[in-house]
């Protein structure tokens, strides 16, 4: 390992400390006109409103000191030997020992090892330290002052807005991070909406072929055969019933349980309204399709208004036709899809209509705004159609099944009179066929086909001859809802004052009772249609026990 002399050492040390010294007066003297000039552009920005509030983050003061850095960095002063040299003699007072020594290798002469040897005596106590001090003290104060004065700007000095600068920035980044906001709410409903459809032409695809091997089945049947007809029945109407669950909803329900009068109140606007709800329920959207599209035309000519009246008249009436079907899909359709869709294209409406009405040229930033919203607009108006097409695909496919369901409640009840024959539907191609025909059926059985049946409570002729004596014995019973304490048979017609008047009061509460909440119950539970008119005849034949007095007898 080589080693230096003690004297080249503390050359190279003092030449270090000068370098440093240097770069940082000059950074020193950098930084702080850059603080100086941050103050300024502080004080002129908020006093004249040059910017918003949103666009004075603390970060953008950082390229001040960065600048000054670089800028320091290139313009201090490069120290070398010779400057070194001095600077010891200076302080050592060695007569430009050091000097000579910093200039030997240029220089010739017997004397230059006398020159080294002296100045490595000589260097041996002088501390590098000493001959360059660091003084920190003032440029750090005066530097943590002028920070100081600058954090105050930024943190106290309110945001002036003489000129409207200010009020117009903000209201183009509100508008900016609210149509943000509805092209990130459209995309995401849009991604969703996308495994939607491909579930729902899968399901219609089943649903087809559903329908096509029920009214084969159908065709099949044979009136002699009612336990096998009976099982296929209820096969078939297991996988329908499971697919009406997937399909319905409460909303969809509500929708197609909307009745609609002939007589139309309320002026042309809800007569419109009745209008899409009537044929929406039927599965069809076309009247709802037209006025999408009449609204994206609307929405065209108002971007293409030559002038600021033109474009405000056609904005309004765009504003009218989304309103419209809003009401629609919230009172009418009770699709909050649909409603949450047209709710965002009238938000990138609104922003769109903020830009400036008069003549002024717009800025930059309100212009890349307005094609913002434009676009925000369009794929609302997409979404919407989007929403609406799935809309009737779903109202359809619940008539589709709800008629399929009935069909074959109608051939179950054909098939238990021994009556469902398939060769008598040969020419029917249809389910609608189908449930026509077997409603023609079921009213010929009606008028004199369907053997009579006792009446309930009637008189009935016995045996009472009793070998072990009769005994007429009476018990007085409680009767509640779901619950059966006794059940009472007799030999002979029962009357009311065979009955506690109480107790009959309470059977018929408790009958009325039972009925109010059948509906609900219905409802609530999602029974599928082929099930419900089976609970309503239940339930409706109380009311004809509980009409006659001679049946509250029967269990």
């Amino acid at each position: 390992m080589s080693h230096q002399p003690v004297s080249v050492t503390l050359l190279d040390q003092v030449q270090n400390r000068l370098r440093a010294a240097s770069f940082a007066r000059t950074f020193h003297w950098w930084t702080l006109g850059a603080f100086v000039l941050a103050c300024t552009t502080v004080l002129a920005v908020r006093l004249l409103g040059l910017l918003p509030e949103s666009r004075q983050p603390l970060a953008w003061l950082l390229v001040f000191p960065a600048v000054a850095a670089g800028g320091a960095w290139w313009f201090y002063r490069r120290v070398g030997h010779t400057a070194a040299a001095r600077a010891i003699d200076q302080h050592a007072q060695t007569n430009d020992l050091f000097l000579t020594l910093a200039t030997l290798s240029s220089s010739a002469g017997e004397y230059q090892p006398l020159v080294a040897q002296s100045a490595a005596q000589v260097a041996a106590r002088i501390v590098p330290a000493s001959v360059v001090p660091y003084k920190v003290e003032r440029p750090l104060g005066i530097q943590a002052g002028v920070l100081c004065i600058l954090a105050l700007l930024v943190w106290l000095l309110p945001t002036l807005d003489p000129f409207g600068n200010v009020e117009a920035a903000t209201k183009v980044e509100k508008s900016k991070k609210d149509i943000e906001l509805v092209r990130k709410a459209v995309k995401t409903r849009e991604e969703k909406l996308a495994q939607e459809v491909k579930t729902a032409t899968e399901r219609d695809d089943k649903l087809h072929e559903q329908v096509k091997e029920l009214m084969a089945s159908l065709r099949q049947m044979r009136p002699l055969e009612k336990k096998p007809n009976s099982k296929v029945l209820q096969d078939h109407r297991g996988s329908l019933n499971d697919m009406w669950k997937n399909v319905s909803s409460e909303e969809l329900r509500e929708m197609l349980s909307q009745s609609i009068s002939d007589q139309q109140f309320g002026g042309q606007r809800t007569q419109k309204m009745n209008e899409w709800l009537k044929q929406l329920q039927q599965g069809n959207s076309e009247m709802l399709q037209q006025q999408l599209d009449e609204a994206k035309e609307t929405m065209e000519a108002m971007l293409e208004a030559k002038t600021p009246e033109d474009r405000q008249k056609l904005a309004s009436q765009l504003r009218r036709q989304l309103q419209d079907m809003k009401k629609f899909s919230s009172e009418k359709a009770s699709s909050p899809e649909l409603e949450n869709a047209l709710n965002q294209a009238l938000k990138a409406l609104e922003a769109l209509a903020a830009k400036k009405q008069s003549g002024e040229a717009m800025s930059e930033a309100e212009q890349q705004m307005a094609q913002e919203a434009a676009e925000a607009l369009r794929e609302s108006l997409e979404l919407s159609k989007t929403e609406l097409q799935e809309l009737a695909r779903s109202a359809k496919e619940m008539k589709q099944l709800e008629e399929a369901l009935k069909t074959l409640q109608q051939a179950e009840k054909l098939n238990q009179d021994g009556q469902l024959d398939g060769e008598q539907c040969e020419g029917c191609n249809s389910l609608a066929a189908y449930a026509e025909k077997y409603k023609q059926m079921m009213a010929g059985m009606g008028q004199g086909g369907e053997a009579e049946r006792d009446t309930p409570g009637a008189m009935q002729d016995e045996d009472d001859s009793d070998p072990e004596g009769y005994k007429d014995e009476r018990t007085k019973t409680q009767i509640q809802a779901g619950k059966v304490l006794l059940s009472i048979k007799t030999k002979e017609a029962a009357t009311e004052k065979d009955f506690d008047p109480e107790d009959l009061k309470k059977y018929e509460s408790t009958v009325s009772e039972i009925k109010s909440g059948v509906q609900a119950a219905i409802e609530n539970e999602q029974i599928p249609p082929g099930y419900v008119d089976g609970i309503k005849s239940y339930f409706d034949n109380l009311d004809s026990a509980d009409s006659t007095p001679k049946s509250p007898a029967v269990p």
